[in-house]
């Protein structure tokens, strides 16, 4: 499970929105891979007065990563909705990542078919 810290700016978090996050953000270590020992993981929910009426809540989300460091913002009507949109952007930058440091044989031999041609 990613260690995750959530805090709130200008913002009172309740147990339902620190929970969502929670269970949308702590189920992204399923992607992650095995050899990675611990992640650590910062969100940030903001109630932003300053911008446009439909982006004023903002979610921030930072997970720490051996050698990498994985980053998402994003503003939209709903906390929750905002919460959604980090959660699928973070996912794609882990896959990522794990793409590219997976050990090179495995990723090899996973699509590597021997041919049934004896020709």
């Amino acid at each position: 499970m990613i260690d995750l810290q959530i805090t709130g700016r200008h913002f009172e978090l309740d147990a339902r929105v620190v929970k969502y996050a929670q269970s949308k953000l702590g189920q992204l270590d399923r992607y992650i891979l095995k050899q990675v020992p611990h992640v650590h993981g910062h969100v940030v929910l903001e109630f932003d007065k300053s911008g446009r009426e439909d982006n004023s809540f903002v979610c921030e989300v930072s997970i720490n990563l051996p050698k990498s460091q994985l980053y998402a913002k994003e503003a939209t009507l709903n906390m929750y909705a905002a919460i959604d949109i980090c959660e699928a952007k973070i996912k794609s930058q882990v896959l990522k990542y794990k793409e590219k440091h997976m050990p090179k044989r495995g990723r090899l031999l996973k699509f590597w078919k021997p041919s049934d041609d004896n020709s």
